[in-house]
């Protein structure tokens, strides 16, 4: 039984990885769904049925399978753990928004603070939020006191990373929970990239976002101008979803202070490029997470190596948020939702 466990974890582990690389970005639900269940068959159960029927053959190679599951697991969560520490990343739950093992509406602010940053950001403050999925669960009103949130931290500028409904029939809830976006009014501008989710409506998403005072970085920079005189370059870009394919379009030379980007795919060539600080969402956490396992279900071509988190990419900083709403099941499981703050210190 032990040998057939083992099996059954380690086919679990590769399913993961295989079915995040190869199938979670196939845009076709059906095909994606498909292939993952084969794939879940000829791992999980191929692994399982092989162990059941050659036991005591198969114990040595579970042994040894088992442990380099445990030695990988342990290096990427070491990896994950190092990114919260080295960044002085701390969160706050919101009051109000607390929630135990389903947190849906658990929201809390994760701050991260980034030391030796540019003369150019220091002092400055950014809220950051992704993946607000207006789609009726959480109600319109959660979604109010997300801006009261913000309100009350008082950012310099305010960042949107995409993915703001699900489907075409979320448009009048999105109007609705974009009420109390254009008040906010940061003193450098709210600025927003679009999402996989958003091509369902991009040209109704823009204007809804235009209504409320943001400005749309879609393959493109801009110089802010702090009230000290002192002068940053912001990038943006939707790659490669909502018409944007090349990730690199648009980046100013030698790169950008700041880049906004949807997923985190997009980030090693953004880091190549000179980009210093890139903030992304997408990935929403996992959404549902398993206890030490973490996220299983994560679209990205690099699995769950960026789920979340901050991370080093060269000289490069990269921070991952959970989001803020859900996609597909509206829960989330060990997965809080959350608004970013970063702050940056020379």
């Amino acid at each position: 039984m032990i040998v057939v466990l083992r099996f059954a974890l380690v086919g679990f582990a590769i399913w993961v990885a295989v079915f995040n690389r190869w199938c979670m970005t196939d845009p076709d639900d059906r095909r994606k769904l498909r292939r993952g269940g084969w794939l879940f068959l000829l791992l999980v159960g191929g692994g399982v049925a092989a162990a059941g029927i050659w036991p005591e053959t198969l114990d040595g190679s579970s042994w040894v399978a088992f442990s380099i599951l445990v030695l990988l697991e342990g290096w990427r969560l070491a990896q994950q753990a190092i990114g919260f520490t080295t960044a002085r990343s701390n969160l706050v739950p919101v009051s109000g928004c607390q929630e135990g093992l389903f947190a849906t509406k658990a929201l809390q602010v994760r701050t991260w603070q980034f030391p030796d940053a540019p003369q150019e950001l220091d002092g400055l403050t950014i809220a950051f939020l992704s993946d607000l999925h207006c789609n009726g669960l959480p109600s319109c009103s959660w979604y109010d006191k997300i801006w009261e949130t913000v309100r009350a931290i008082g950012p310099d500028l305010l960042l949107l990373g995409g993915d703001f409904l699900d489907r075409r029939e979320d448009l009048p809830l999105l109007e609705r929970c974009l009420r109390g976006l254009g008040p906010l009014a940061p003193p450098l501008g709210s600025f927003a990239v679009l999402g996989n989710h958003d091509e369902s409506a991009p040209m109704e998403v823009r204007r809804l976002l235009r209504e409320s005072g943001t400005v749309l970085l879609e393959d493109h920079w801009v110089s802010l101008r702090r009230a000290d005189g002192r002068s940053f370059l912001l990038h943006g870009t939707s790659a490669p979803f909502a018409g944007s394919k090349d990730p690199l379009r648009g980046v100013p030379p030698g790169g950008a202070h700041i880049s906004l980007v949807h997923t985190p795919d997009v980030a090693p060539a953004l880091a190549g490029r000179g980009s210093r600080y890139i903030l992304s969402g997408h990935l929403h956490g996992g959404q549902i997470a398993l206890p030490l396992f973490g996220a299983v279900i994560v679209p990205s071509r690099h699995s769950r190596r960026w789920s979340y988190g901050g991370f080093r990419i060269g000289d490069s900083h990269l921070v991952v948020t959970s989001g803020v709403g859900s996609v597909g099941l509206p829960i989330r499981v060990l997965v809080r939702p959350e608004i970013v703050v970063v702050r940056f210190h020379s």
